[in-house]
């Protein structure tokens, strides 16, 4: 199985839930340092704040992006558990004689389950925020995520 199979019947899906994870890792990226050691929730409303500043968003357009950062935080509550714990599930596989293909596969596994289950998650939150914005706001976040992938690229 390819992985370009893995997202054939969802590619819009994950299409959305990609450029919501973007809006809000950029976020935090950009932030870098100075919001490292905030919580989740003091990251969403800084994120709020900058996508509504970036975006120019009214009250509505702004509450219906605080759900989407919330479902983000939701989504990511156990972020650090679940990231140390596969870890440590790479790492017994590498430190053992031999790697089992079907202990690969059931990591690759759960973390196909991990990313569908916060897809679900975060999607309708995205969609109504989506919803809300106009032309020229959407214009602006599709610059914004051009710019991300230019320096993906680089």
């Amino acid at each position: 199985m390819t992985f370009r199979s893995l997202f054939q019947g969802r590619r819009k899906w994950f299409t959305g839930a990609a450029a919501v994870l973007v809006l809000v890792g950029v976020g935090a990226a950009v932030s870098g340092g100075h919001h490292h050691h905030r919580s989740a929730e003091a990251r969403a409303d800084w994120a709020t704040k900058v996508v509504s500043r970036k975006l120019d968003l009214d009250a509505v357009q702004r509450d219906e992006f605080r759900k989407v950062a919330d479902a983000m935080v939701t989504a990511s509550a156990e972020d650090r558990t679940l990231a140390e714990q596969l870890v440590r599930d790479a790492r017994a596989l590498v430190g053992s004689a031999q790697i089992d293909a079907s202990a690969v596969t059931a990591l690759g596994d759960r973390l196909k389950a991990e990313f569908d289950q916060r897809i679900d998650t975060v999607l309708p939150a995205f969609i109504a925020f989506h919803a809300s914005l106009n032309n020229d706001q959407r214009d602006k976040l599709t610059d914004r995520l051009d710019r991300v992938l230019r320096r993906m690229a680089d």
